[in-house]
């Protein structure tokens, strides 16, 4: 292909994409050509974030349409309107909604424990399975669940997050396997520390921020747009032969 990164005609809807790693996904998908469903709870944000995008003058448009994905009825009312926009297909499905709740195993409420998974991993699963349609009614199909290099390796205070990202891993490499005959491909990336609203509590901590930096062979934290290739690669038509696949962003961490 002669421009490989040509999204033009594509549908692709980002869910969390309304700040962070999603939305510089969403920016970068629409300078490219592609059409973006932007998808949060925070409908105003969406809106806003939405408008500066296309303020760009990007070649692909964005649009929005709010969810709550720890609320299955809204998961199913967001694929309905994501069929409405995208005239019935999607190509690229990315879920980067997650949130994170910092504690020692002990101190864990059963409460934060479930609303971590419940948004992080049964959200992810919903998301996936009623994408599924979508996605094989297109002519290719790509999916990128954003996990964390806590899929794979972990930290002290981070047994809900990690296990819930754990299981983000798994739950994308099976659908690899069930969805490859449909030439859907679903595919992680594993970012690092970026500079991002979820590390909010670590960087307003200058000690704690310069003890995360000493594990990372970068020695600082990734900046939001140094994403963009990796998401551009898996969502692309050139990446057909690569599925099952977690693509690890993280300035050299998990191979210190």
């Amino acid at each position: 292909m002669k421009k490989p990164f040509d999204f033009s005609g594509t549908k692709a809807l980002i869910v969390g994409g309304a700040s962070g790693l999603g939305k510089e996904i969403a920016n970068a998908l629409t300078a490219h050509g592609g059409d973006v469903i932007l998808s949060s709870r925070d409908e105003q944000k969406l809106e806003l974030i939405s408008n500066e995008i296309n303020d760009l003058d990007n070649t692909g448009v964005c649009s929005f349409a709010p969810v709550d994905v720890a609320d299955s009825s809204s998961i199913k009312e967001l694929m309905q309107q994501v069929s409405n926009i995208s005239e019935g297909r999607l190509n690229i499905l990315i879920n980067s909604a997650g949130i994170n709740i910092r504690n020692p195993i002990d101190k864990i409420s059963i409460e934060d424990w479930e609303s971590i998974h419940e948004i992080n991993l049964t959200g992810a699963f919903l998301l996936n399975q009623l994408s599924f349609d979508l996605l094989r009614k297109a002519d290719f199909g790509r999916v990128i669940n954003i996990t964390s290099i806590f899929s794979s390796v972990t930290y002290p205070d981070r047994a809900a997050y990690a296990s819930s990202k754990g299981g983000l891993l798994m739950l994308s490499k099976t659908l690899a396997l069930e969805w490859a005959k449909y030439n859907i491909t679903v595919n992680t990336i594993s970012p690092g520390p970026f500079l991002t609203e979820i590390n909010t509590k670590v960087l307003d901590d200058p000690e704690n921020y310069q003890k995360f930096c000493s594990r990372i062979p970068m020695t600082r934290f990734g900046e939001p747009n140094e994403i963009i290739t990796s998401a551009l690669f898996l969502a692309s038509p050139m990446s057909s032969y690569v599925t099952g696949t977690d693509v690890i962003v993280d300035g050299g961490w998990t191979s210190a």
